[in-house]
């Protein structure tokens, strides 16, 4: 899970509020919105970062730039704010995602391949996957050239690696008797 104990702790309290409102999607999208401009804006992260600046200005900021947000969520921005803590602004997105999966019974993971892969092809593997982890799965596509081809596939704690960069690793050591 990403985000360490601490995000975790102003993001669990969001979530539940959310999910007891009936808010999730809206949420959601709101830490979606604001994720997209903190990465779009290293200013604005810096500006939030940035100590010699006053609380009440951080907020308003925010205010003006989410003013359509829910205002669980703007309470949310603001506390962060208030507590000195808006480094878990930067992970408030993927953790919240991930509740929101795992709330839904769907497991999230990563499929890497030498090459990129077109619809079709990734349709199919994930529908593969889904099978034999009898579960929904959000999957993210990497490539990844070192594989050479093939694929590897990581949902949660569990890889499945059936690319040629393994298989001649796996040769070398019976090889060499390791």
């Amino acid at each position: 899970m990403r985000g360490g104990v601490l995000a975790r702790r102003y993001v669990q309290p969001l979530f539940e509020v959310a999910s007891e409102k009936d808010e999730l999607e809206r949420i959601f999208g709101d830490l979606k919105s604001l994720d997209q401009a903190l990465s779009d804006s290293p200013d604005l992260k810096g500006y939030l970062s940035d100590p010699s600046i006053e609380k009440h200005d951080k907020k308003s900021v925010l205010e003006k730039i989410f003013a359509d947000a829910s205002i669980y969520t703007l309470n949310f921005m603001r506390v962060l704010i208030d507590k000195n803590r808006p480094e878990v602004l930067w992970v408030a997105y993927p953790l919240f995602r991930d509740m929101l999966n795992e709330h839904r019974g769907i497991s999230t993971g990563v499929v890497e391949s030498a090459v990129t892969l077109d619809d079709a092809d990734f349709g199919e593997i994930k529908s593969a996957l889904e099978n034999r982890f009898a579960s929904k799965l959000d999957l993210e596509r990497q490539v990844n050239p070192d594989l050479l081809a093939g694929l590897r596939v990581r949902i949660g704690n569990i890889v499945l690696d059936g690319s040629v960069r393994n298989r001649l690793t796996r040769l070398k050591k019976i090889l060499i008797g390791e």
